[in-house]
């Protein structure tokens, strides 16, 4: 095939899909950037501790990834044949299928985490020779593991989103929980700790936010796809969602 100069409707179809994309990421990297300077302000040591700690982290990151394209990769076709009408009852596929990846998530979630809690706890003189760092860095243990969690659980949320386009509410939802993550840094930063914490409360409150606007509220493409199965959709959907910790 030849290469073209891309038609104007090309071009409009391309930016709806990555114009929000842009825009989350890079709230997404602002909230690292506030983390980092945080961690200046605590000292070398902090600095250091912190270095080490987030890079353990994004390192286990990567392994909830596949969740976030399972979802991209399945969900879509399901939300076409609805779309298509070629399935009146796909609601009940859809539901079933986003129930199965967050309970895939959820056991990925804790078996990543715990291999993270267990590097930083006792693995951290392989990171550095500092005693000091490894010392903060055993006593961060804990955050690391509630960091690399809820991480995981948001990439798998974040990935069914990406697939129904909701793009709206997730930067919304971005953008409202990076500035609460940049207001307590700013006021109340005292620890690694503390700093993972915020991490965890943003990735945290993103991926149960999610989860309530497609289960609880119905909202977006997903949940309404959900909600549509039947007049019992709002029994289910909220089953599914307690359906998550069975």
């Amino acid at each position: 095939p030849q290469l073209r100069k891309p038609k104007l409707e090309e071009v409009k179809g391309l930016l709806d899909f990555t114009g929000p994309l842009l825009a989350i990421t890079l709230t997404r990297l602002a909230g690292f950037l506030a983390m980092q300077k945080s961690a200046i302000k605590l000292g070398v040591t902090h600095l250091a501790t912190y270095q080490l700690c987030l890079n353990v982290v994004i390192f286990f990151l990567l392994f909830g990834e596949p969740l976030s394209q399972l979802s991209q990769t399945k969900l879509p076709a399901l939300l076409k044949r609805e779309e298509d009408g070629k399935d009146k009852e796909i609601g009940v596929q859809v539901a079933a299928t986003f129930k199965s990846i967050l309970v895939l998530a959820v056991y990925a979630a804790i078996g990543v985490g715990g291999v993270a809690f267990g590097s930083v706890a006792f693995g951290s003189g392989l990171f550095s020779s500092d005693v000091a760092v490894q010392s903060l860095a055993r006593s961060a243990s804990p955050a690391v593991f509630m960091s690399v969690f809820s991480a995981v659980m948001a990439v798998a949320v974040d990935g069914a989103l990406m697939a129904s386009r909701d793009f709206g509410f997730m930067l919304t939802c971005g953008l409202f929980s990076f500035a609460l993550q940049l207001l307590l840094l700013q006021r109340h930063c005292t620890s690694i700790n503390f700093i993972f914490g915020t991490f965890t409360m943003r990735l945290g409150s993103y991926a149960i936010l999610g989860l309530m606007r497609v289960f609880v509220f119905g909202g977006g493409r997903l949940g309404r796809v959900i909600r549509s199965s039947g007049k019992d959709t709002g029994e289910e959907g909220v089953e599914g969602l307690v359906g998550i910790k069975g």
